[in-house]
């Protein structure tokens, strides 16, 4: 029982083997047009090698030949295996290059067949320009040097490998710096220092190539007046005042409540529930808090979710509305069903929205600016929420 089954096995495996010869051959015949798709490894580059041989054997000249790959080994590999296959030819004796042809081919070769293949060898060595293996940036660039008018390059450019790259881009940094901190008054000084502000210990060059990366990306470059127009509708859509920084978002957020009423609406808060604790420790930080930012963090998790969605509740049923109050009318609590609390919510929601996002990188924004709808949707019960 053993045996039959090895045998079976190898059956199946030899099997397998036949289809993919019969697959490769017919895609190596240079009649038929075929599209391989494959894994790593699995013999893609064989295939091409075998539809180069069977193009040369079929009196296709070599300069008409052109085969293009994505990198560079794989280039040199494909033309290593074209011209070992030719010097293979030259060298054999009848009997073995008669086998290995009629391998390539799927039939016996004809004598003609066979003393042609050994002269391709030499005929492709000695064709100018030789056979053309390449990748394809090799080929475009070819064909912008050959065409430099009609592609609207200048004539005798050259490709900058990385090292130029980089040492050109270092001069241009080096100068931009210099006029970015020279006199401060232009738009690369704030430019600069909203760089900074994400450029952590050696992470400058990384700001800078991906700022390059989104302006490459860019299918026109935004002037001063574009940009302008941009913030301007941006600052309409959520309600922003002219003028107005993300450092005076901050500060007007951290004083969303008042610095006396902190110690005592966490104090009645510890009497609660366990909810209700958790909030008397945000705004216990928010006390402590040595910043405006610092204590805006600390209210935002008293105000929002983890999701920073605002809350359903800022209190539970077991918090004493009577404790304290956010403002001296009597209607006014707490509670996350009065109309105050709401509108501090919704209040510190937007406000950290647009802190943050004037916070954020320049991919951040792009992203945001893309998914921004054309006018934002106010709360039914605080309409006028805006800063």
């Amino acid at each position: 029982m053993g045996l039959f089954f090895a045998s079976k096995a190898e059956k199946e495996r030899d099997t397998r083997l036949m289809e993919t010869q019969r697959s490769q051959a017919a895609a190596a015949d240079p009649s038929a047009s075929a599209w391989v798709s494959a894994n790593a490894g699995t013999g893609k580059t064989h295939v091409l090698t075998m539809r180069v041989l069977r193009l040369l054997l079929g009196g296709t000249p070599p300069e008409r030949i052109l085969a293009l790959t994505y990198t560079k080994a794989a280039a040199a590999e494909m033309s290593k295996r074209v011209f070992a296959r030719l010097a293979e030819w030259v060298t054999a004796d009848d009997a073995s290059l008669k086998r290995k042809l009629g391998e390539l081919l799927g039939r016996a070769p004809t004598a003609a067949e066979m003393q042609w293949a050994r002269q391709l060898f030499a005929i492709a060595i000695e064709t100018p320009g030789g056979l053309k293996v390449q990748t394809i940036h090799a080929f475009c660039e070819r064909l912008l040097q050959r065409f430099p008018l009609e592609a609207g390059v200048p004539t005798g450019f050259a490709i900058l490998d990385e090292h130029e790259r980089n040492a050109l881009l270092k001069e241009a940094t080096d100068e931009m710096l210099a006029d970015a901190t020279g006199a401060k008054t232009d738009a690369l000084w704030p430019a600069l220092q909203t760089a900074i502000a994400y450029a952590v210990n050696d992470g400058f060059d990384s700001v800078l190539q991906q700022a390059l990366a989104e302006v490459g990306r860019a299918r026109r470059p935004h002037d001063e007046a574009a940009l302008a127009a941009i913030e301007g509708r941006l600052r309409t859509t959520f309600g922003v005042r002219a003028g107005l920084t993300s450092a005076q978002i901050v500060a007007e957020l951290s004083e969303t409540v008042a610095e006396e009423l902190l110690p005592m609406l966490a104090s009645a808060l510890r009497g609660g529930s366990k909810s209700d604790q958790e909030q008397a420790q945000c705004l216990q930080s928010a006390i402590a808090a040595g910043s405006p930012g610092r204590r805006v963090e600390a209210l935002a998790g008293f105000f929002l979710t983890q999701g920073n969605k605002p809350r359903d509740r800022l209190a539970t049923g077991d918090f004493n509305p009577d404790a304290i109050r956010l403002r001296p009318e009597p209607s006014d609590d707490v509670r996350g069903n009065t109309p105050h609390a709401h509108q501090l919510e919704c209040h510190f929601f937007v406000g950290c929205f647009l802190w943050r996002a004037s916070n954020s990188s320049m991919r951040s924004i792009s992203a945001s600016c893309r998914v921004i709808p054309a006018a934002p949707s106010r709360c039914s019960i605080c309409p006028t929420t805006s800063f």
